[in-house]
């Protein structure tokens, strides 16, 4: 596993290349992909039991704050698979913020989601929605990537594993540290 960056990459990605680097076909790849996943689903919920998520200040809060909002479409966009996304969600009970998303299930490259968001934006709530007017945050290089090939407004913040002088070489639009303020952080989707 130390031969793959997982940064940036999507769920299904870094299996099959992880796969690959053991030297397991491409038919032994889609043979045994379910299998894997599921296994791999079973660990994960396992973990988080055992040991818990951590929520960083002023998420909880914020999700609150724009679920409230009628003009506000909250959706999750990640590389997780779907399942996967879910179960750390549950782990903190946050799912109940997210009615729709884009997940590493429905595309192998982080910048083909915002699309697939959108699609599910106009479907869910029969909306179509510009992306200058999508917020994609997120703590890694490639989140600010995707927000910029999407054309959306990247909001990065320095809570992940990258250093903050990657991220802020990417020239995201907006740069926090963490979340702590709130208010800040709201402001900029008033503006």
């Amino acid at each position: 596993m130390e031969k793959l960056d997982f940064q940036g990459k999507t769920d299904p990605l870094i299996l099959q290349k992880s796969l690959e680097i053991m030297g397991i076909s491409e038919e032994e790849i889609a043979e045994k992909t379910e299998a894997l996943k599921e296994r791999y689903f079973s660990y994960l919920t396992e973990n988080i039991e055992e040991f818990g998520i951590i929520i960083f200040p002023g998420i909880i809060e914020i999700l609150e704050i724009l679920s409230a909002r009628k003009n506000i479409f909250l959706g999750l966009l990640t590389g997780n698979f779907k399942k996967s996304a879910r179960i750390k969600l549950e782990g903190a009970n946050l799912n109940r913020f997210f009615s729709f998303g884009a997940f590493g299930d429905d595309a192998p490259i982080r910048d083909l989601l915002p699309e697939v968001a959108r699609k599910r934006v106009s479907e869910k709530f029969n909306k179509d929605v510009d992306f200058t007017n999508t917020y994609i945050v997120g703590d890694t290089i490639y989140d600010v990537r995707c927000a910029k090939y999407a054309g959306a407004v990247s909001i990065a913040v320095g809570t992940g594993w990258g250093e903050t002088e990657h991220l802020l070489n990417e020239k995201p639009d907006f740069y926090f540290d963490n979340l702590k303020d709130i208010n800040q952080f709201i402001n900029i989707l008033e503006d």
